[in-house]
């Protein structure tokens, strides 16, 4: 086994099985004409294809600054040949870049630096290019691009983060990192706050019409009712007693009146 420096590049189609499964006979009509221009910019660059599987290329360069420049014009070749399709028939690659330590074995490269090329174009814009750091303090200064920072990026089967940079391309839109879970959950607050605000309003609105008062007024005492009356004792009620000489009295009222003559004794003829 031989071990040694390169720049690795790994380059992959997006959406591959979906054309395929749309229009097999033409996808690798078209398939084998990029693949050729392709090589011939790889050619061009002094690179090599180490690899290839399916719709996937594999290759070793030299130097960054000649790995990242071939992948530019490919990317630009590519796109002005998919003018000439609709949108959902364009064949567009990904592209991933890095450094790394690789071991060579029957023409083969096989490390950590390639696994790490094929993530990195795993994470790459459609049509766009996407590399490690170690390329991008190998090439900023030296090729007339943009890269855009999008931070570390935690990827399939690798134990520790992959800091990337985005390649700016004409007419592609460099896509920026997603916010962490944290500021997300930050950022939820306030508008929580607006729903409860906005919640508590219409809580006072609903208790205003229904009731006829305000939510925070005091609900008006109610008096205590007073205890039931006692039910007046009744009072007893006492005979009258007459005196004694009332009977005569009522007696000699009742009974008729003699009259003078028929009290006075008869006269004798």
């Amino acid at each position: 086994m031989k071990r040694k420096i390169a720049a690795i590049m790994a380059a992959d189609i997006a959406g591959y099985s979906r054309l395929v499964a749309e229009d097999e006979e033409e996808t690798l009509r078209r398939l084998a004409s990029y693949r050729a221009v392709m090589d011939d910019f790889i050619a061009k660059s002094g690179g090599r294809i180490f690899n290839t599987a399916g719709d996937a290329v594999l290759a070793e360069f030299s130097s960054a600054v000649e790995a990242v420049r071939c992948a530019i014009d490919i990317q630009e070749s590519l796109r002005t040949r998919n003018l000439a399709y609709p949108s959902s028939r364009q064949m567009n690659f990904r592209i991933g870049i890095t450094i790394g330590d690789v071991v060579e074995r029957d023409g083969d490269l096989l490390g950590d630096g390639v696994n790490i090329a094929a993530r990195l174009e795993g994470i790459a814009p459609v049509g766009g290019i996407c590399v490690s750091r170690n390329i991008y303090e190998q090439v900023a200064n030296k090729l007339s691009v943009q890269f855009a920072d999008i931070g570390e990026q935690q990827v399939k089967n690798i134990p520790r983060p992959v800091h990337a940079f985005t390649v700016a391309l004409t007419g592609l839109e460099p896509e920026l990192p997603k916010p962490a879970p944290q500021q997300a959950r930050r950022s939820t607050v306030p508008l929580l706050l607006a729903v409860g605000g906005g919640a508590a309003v219409v809580l006072a609105v609903a208790v205003y019409v229904l009731t006829g008062m305000p939510a925070n007024r005091p609900a008006p005492s109610v008096a205590a009712a007073p205890p039931p009356a006692q039910p007046a004792q009744p009072v007893p009620q006492v005979a009258a007693v007459a005196p004694a000489a009332q009977p005569a009295r009522q007696a000699a009222a009742v009974a008729p009146r003699r009259s003078p003559l028929s009290s006075s004794p008869k006269r004798s003829r």
